[in-house]
């Protein structure tokens, strides 16, 4: 009878230790596709100068004057707009709001319109410049 409750105290150990395994595996697995696919890990934020890093277009460091009077992380200024990074979503969306039609969001960064009189191409390019990282498959 010992011999028995051993083997059940064994196997019942053995199945824990499975169990606990294979939730493991999938926490990892669900963790490395939200790094693939972009849904973690940091995937609602990125940098202005990455962004514009490939544009058509010049563009200049004016954190200072653009983040003076909202809580941005950096403003770059260019011919077609000001673009400025915000350290969330939430505070880029809010601020979007306040923009309405002169603005458009994506992710944490903020492509401003205020001021500036564009051609239709010129607003497609700011546009599509902003949303260059969006993969609209």
């Amino acid at each position: 009878m010992a011999k028995l409750a051993e083997a059940k105290a064994s196997h019942t150990s053995r199945n824990a230790f499975l169990i606990g395994a294979a939730l493991l595996v999938l926490l990892a697995a669900g963790a490395g596709v939200a790094w693939i696919t972009g849904a973690g890990f940091g995937a609602g934020t990125m940098r202005t100068e990455d962004l514009l890093s490939n544009s058509e277009f010049t563009s200049r460091d004016a954190t200072a004057e653009l983040c003076a009077m909202e809580p941005c992380v950096a403003g770059w200024s260019t011919e077609i707009g000001n673009f400025v990074e915000f350290d969330s979503a939430g505070a880029a969306e809010q601020f979007a709001t306040y923009l309405g039609d002169d603005g458009r969001r994506w992710k944490n960064i903020v492509l401003d319109f205020r001021g500036y009189e564009l051609s239709f191409e010129q607003r497609r390019l700011a546009i599509d410049t902003l949303y260059s990282g969006n993969d609209w498959s």
